[in-house]
């Protein structure tokens, strides 16, 4: 299923990691394409839930090759949190702890 705004690489494309992963995933997806074995077989036979080669035949015939391609994380290049609350936290973690209150009281 296409995300908006996301769109998916072309075969010609996709890294050497993404060329793996489409290839091994077109493998689970062959016997039912090619020789007509239903999709549960042949995804209880190579070891993959039904919905998740139901997931699989939909892109592939939707984006073909480059639609079984794992895709890029989103999230993968940034921070959820703002630049500066990062910037606060890591300065946080630098500074050293305070002395403790602890051995001055009761000390008379």
């Amino acid at each position: 299923m296409a995300h908006p705004g996301k769109t998916e690489p072309a075969a010609t494309a996709l890294t050497e990691e993404q060329r793996q992963s489409a290839m091994g995933r077109f493998a689970v997806l062959r016997p039912n394409l090619e020789e007509d074995v239903p999709l549960a077989q042949a995804a209880r036979h190579a070891g993959v839930s039904v919905r998740t080669a139901e997931r699989w035949l939909s892109r592939y015939r939707q984006n073909g090759l480059a639609g079984l391609a794992r895709p890029a994380r989103r999230d993968a290049d940034g921070h959820r949190l703002p630049a500066d609350l990062v910037a606060f936290i890591e300065g946080m973690g630098l500074k050293k702890p305070r002395a403790s209150a602890l051995p001055f009281i009761g000390a008379s």
